[in-house]
């Protein structure tokens, strides 16, 4: 069933949406057509350099149908020095969408390619890709009558569960004020534990799982996979965050922690994306980088020791307790490790700042929290292995 919004939400979208592209918008948007009054979900996909788009494609056609309609938008890039192979292979991806979109959807979901083979060299990747997508489906999004528009992120080389689309549209109908998601995934045909590439695979996806596990348990508010390719968000909330960074690897990350700092950022579990298994360097890092170099290292991968998931918990418990009164206090329970690494961070200087910017008590937890997030704590562990915890198999 297709929900729909008011005269006055929907000119408030638009209005939304007008303002964030006059500031934003790098490109003239490439599909023609109409979007459906009924469309509810854009599901965005880079493409570079791609062998073969066929079996995403085919994985969301398979999808269960989800209410409302539903555009698959396939970016087709490539930087201004691409070769006449990846060229060739882009042209071939842009077919291969196009012929799809003819005859292989459902009357509810339709697909276009959106081609840019001559981005600027300094600014192409999967940053600016993810960003002309999506730039793409909040326009087209805030054209239409349904409400609780989603916009998804998939890779090009993964594929989905039947429910998947159904699961999406039902989680942001069932919590309107979410502004994103976390997508639950894993890694698919694992099974040769000799195969090298197999053997990495396991160990990071292993090592994901585990750097997630221990922020949950140790209370941390950022607790979620940032995983491009498993990552939704509402319309309203992209343009209210200032849409997709340029970054050309690790988009997803930062991304996703401005959506878990709005707030009502949720983990969707009972769906899956399955990513492609390969090695890569098209990015500087994020998986394909970490598997590569796993690879050619010959070595068993290592994650973070235990000790830096019960440090971040001491410190999550003390922030509780905190007020501006009692900054001395907080910051001398915590380990040795940590309150070293928050002074090469200047946190003396970062809280005197919020003590005096703060009204409340809780308004103080929120700033800490806000300066203390995903990035911070990932340097910590960072920080800590090299120092005083070393990584563990």
């Amino acid at each position: 069933m297709t929900v729909f919004h008011s005269s006055a939400s929907i000119a408030r979208r638009r209005s939304s949406v007008d303002r964030y592209l006059e500031r934003r918008q790098f490109y003239p948007f490439s599909v023609a057509a109409e979007a459906s009054p009924r469309l509810g979900m854009v599901v965005v996909i880079p493409c570079f350099d791609e062998p073969d788009i066929r079996p995403v494609l085919e994985s969301l056609a398979a999808c269960d149908a989800p209410g409302c309609d539903v555009e698959v938008l396939v970016v087709v890039n490539a930087p201004a020095d691409a070769g006449a192979d990846t060229l060739a292979r882009n042209n071939a991806a842009a077919r291969c969408v196009r012929d799809h979109a003819a005859g292989g959807m459902a009357d509810w979901m339709r697909g276009y390619a959106i081609e840019h083979n001559a981005l600027p060299i300094a600014q192409a990747g999967v940053g600016l890709a993810r960003k002309l997508g999506m730039d793409e489906a909040a326009a087209r999004i805030a054209t239409t009558t349904a409400c609780a528009g989603v916009i998804a992120c998939l890779d090009a080389d993964c594929s989905v569960a039947p429910n998947y689309l159904a699961r999406l549209r039902e989680e942001f109908i069932e919590h309107p004020g979410c502004p994103g998601v976390s997508i639950y995934f894993e890694h698919p045909g694992l099974f040769d534990a000799d195969n090298p590439l197999h053997s990495a695979m396991i160990d990071y996806e292993l090592h994901l799982r585990v750097y997630v596990a221990g922020q949950q348990l140790a209370g941390f508010p950022y607790a979620f996979h940032t995983v491009g390719s498993a990552l939704a968000c509402s319309a309203a909330a992209y343009v209210a965050q200032g849409g997709m960074n340029l970054r050309q690897g690790g988009e997803d990350f930062y991304f996703a922690q401005k959506l878990i700092i709005a707030g009502g950022y949720r983990a969707l579990n009972d769906t899956t994306v399955y990513p492609g298994v390969r090695q890569s360097a098209r990015v500087p890092f994020g998986t394909g980088p970490a598997i590569q170099r796993a690879l050619e290292a010959g070595a068993g991968f290592e994650t973070f020791a235990p000790q830096t998931y019960r440090d971040l918990a001491t410190f999550c418990m003390a922030l509780e307790e905190a007020t501006p009164k009692t900054t001395l206090k907080f910051v001398a329970g915590l380990s040795m490790a940590f309150r070293q690494f928050l002074d090469s961070q200047e946190f003396g200087q970062r809280l005197d700042e919020i003590c005096a910017n703060v009204a409340s008590d809780e308004s103080f937890r929120r700033r800490v929290l806000r300066w203390f997030n995903a990035f911070r704590f990932l340097k910590f562990a960072q920080y800590a292995s090299r120092s005083v915890y070393p990584k563990v198999p």
